[in-house]
């Protein structure tokens, strides 16, 4: 997890190099693609998306009033719901995995009775177990959205024998897949919740910059973020 201290800062921009290093600075650096931005708020830091990563468009109508009350009641961001519901199934309340999920947010047997579901193909039934689910998985992965997502896809016990996202190739095309359809990009950084090492440091203009990989070429001093 990458902690930044308040003050000063106002938007926040991280970037992602050809490699998949995570670069975070304070000030504009000139890219080829839009940057992600952020902005300072009491909780941390929120993430402002471009409007061309809005998905309720790509939801149809008789379950897009569902997921916005599904979202209020239970706190879970509304386009994480449509981005899971669109990768696990594309809406179809009747598709049915190999392995034996079922419905829209594609529910194993022991999940849908976890929370309560009587039949996995009915849609509200099916919706609102699973927008509990990625609630309780957010929460016990302290909002690290890759690893909820390994979880939902893969299961707890997959997550915990690796320590971060599992090497399953079908998981980490569907972390990519749901963080693409929100607008954010998927990177090795998150495929362990025990991250090694950050490295913070000043560029030669005053530029503050924090990455996952040892900076090389720089003058000033290098600090470690444990």
């Amino acid at each position: 997890m990458v902690i930044i201290a308040s003050g000063g800062w106002g938007e926040i921009i991280i970037r992602q190099d050809k490699e998949g290093n995570l670069f975070i600075t304070n000030k504009s650096v000139p890219l080829k693609k839009e940057p992600r931005v952020y902005k300072k708020s009491k909780g941390g830091l929120t993430y402002v998306p471009p409007s061309s990563s809005s998905s309720t468009n790509k939801v149809p109508g008789e379950y897009l009033a569902k997921i916005k009350k599904l979202s209020q009641d239970y706190g879970v961001e509304e386009s994480l719901i449509i981005a899971v519901a669109r990768a696990e199934s594309g809406f179809n309340p009747l598709a049915v995995s190999k392995k034996g999920a079922v419905g829209i947010m594609q529910l194993m047997a022991e999940t849908a009775l976890k929370y309560g579901v009587t039949n996995r193909y009915n849609a509200d039934e099916n919706l609102r177990a699973g927008v509990r689910h990625l609630k309780y998985l957010y929460k016990k992965y302290n909002g690290n959205l890759p690893l909820t997502l390994a979880a939902y896809n893969a299961g707890e016990e997959a997550v915990e024998k690796y320590k971060g996202v599992p090497p399953y190739q079908e998981t980490r095309e569907f972390v990519r897949r749901v963080m693409n359809y929100m607008g954010m990009s998927y990177s090795s950084f998150y495929d362990s919740k025990f991250s090694t090492k950050i490295y913070q440091y000043r560029t030669k203009d005053g530029r503050i910059m924090i990455t996952d990989s040892y900076p090389t070429n720089v003058e000033g001093p290098i600090t470690v973020i444990e």
